[in-house]
């Protein structure tokens, strides 16, 4: 069972890498969220495109379609849920159990465990840590797992404060960092 890494909701800050517990990069996580058609893609950190998730529908249950080798494996949507989620993978007969409040997650087919999901620390920050049992589903399970850090309440995370001196900004692939300027005096 290999254990991967991605950063938490962090698409305003560009793409995600996906690292095993060694530090070394797998995967590379690209793509946005809240439109129509807005797609996440996931990459070999070779470049080659293994699987995507397409958002098809908007509202209060939003649905994504999942892609692995360009071919539709599989549907997700939102359900609703009070603390305990559980959340069918149409296609895929997988099944998401996990909890609002923890943010701890299992993906089963059947009986057999398929992932764990569950957040972490590491030296780069906020994390999730997902052990993923086979290999081969790794890029799904991926998808799903951006999936469900994007349903995170924001009132679940830890609220840090932005640093003082400036606020960091990403327009695609270059970096700014804006600085405050006096305030305005209030009437």
């Amino acid at each position: 069972m290999r254990k991967l890494y991605f950063s938490r909701n962090s698409f305003a800050k560009g793409a995600r890498i996906v690292r095993d517990a060694h530090d070394q990069s797998h995967y590379l996580l690209v793509g946005r969220w809240g439109r129509r058609q807005d797609a996440l893609s996931l990459y070999a950190i070779q470049g080659e495109l293994l699987a995507e998730v397409k958002q098809t529908s908007l509202g209060l249950l939003p649905k994504f379609e999942l892609y692995y080798n360009r071919q539709n494996v599989g549907s997700i949507s939102k359900t609703l849920g009070f603390w305990h989620e559980m959340i069918y993978v149409r296609k895929l007969r997988w099944i998401v159990m996990g909890s609002l409040s923890t943010e701890n997650y299992r993906i089963y087919h059947g009986t057999e465990l398929v992932m764990t999901m569950r957040p972490v620390v590491t030296t780069n920050g906020e994390a999730f840590e997902l052990a993923i049992t086979d290999e081969a589903t790794e890029p799904l399970c991926l998808c799903i797992a951006a999936i469900l850090d994007h349903w995170q309440k924001p009132t679940n995370r830890a609220r840090t404060r932005l640093p003082e001196s400036g606020y960091n900004v990403t327009f695609g692939e270059s970096n700014y960092t804006l600085h405050a300027h006096d305030k305005l005096p209030q009437p």
